[in-house]
């Protein structure tokens, strides 16, 4: 199992970048919110053997965040095992949605996720994202 310390990061990164960037990856029509429909369209593409569980090497195949990055973001919800189940996938949907309209704006995730990624140690130097 692999597992994450933010003291394997390199600080540096711009956060709000790489939220976009995963923002995007789960906006399908690019309409910029992201429906429970959407976001579970990319758990069961992560899913690559079809098994009901992402593990961590499906995951950071399909995230558009550094490795390490990945993992970490993984690790928060997933218990820390390296397999995230469809329930432990629907959770930060859920925290997410602020105002409770089932529906993720854009500003909804970038903030979520920011925060995730402070979590996880990372600064945010206003610098390109650099790839580990």
């Amino acid at each position: 199992m692999q597992r994450y310390s933010a003291s394997q990061t390199t600080q540096g990164y711009n956060l709000k970048a790489l939220s976009v960037k995963e923002f995007l990856r789960f906006d399908a029509n690019h309409d910029g919110t992201i429906t429970l429909s959407e976001w579970e369209t990319v758990l069961r593409g992560d899913d690559d053997d079809g098994d009901g569980i992402i593990t961590c090497d499906e995951y950071v195949r399909h995230s558009s965040s550094p490795h390490n990055i990945a993992l970490g973001v993984l690790n928060q919800f997933n218990g820390g095992d390296c397999k995230l189940t469809h329930d432990e996938g629907l959770v930060p949907y859920h925290h997410m949605d602020g105002n409770g309209d089932g529906i993720l704006q854009e500003i909804e995730f970038i903030n979520f996720y920011i925060q995730v990624l402070k979590n996880l140690g990372l600064t945010d130097h206003g610098h390109t994202t650099k790839s580990t």
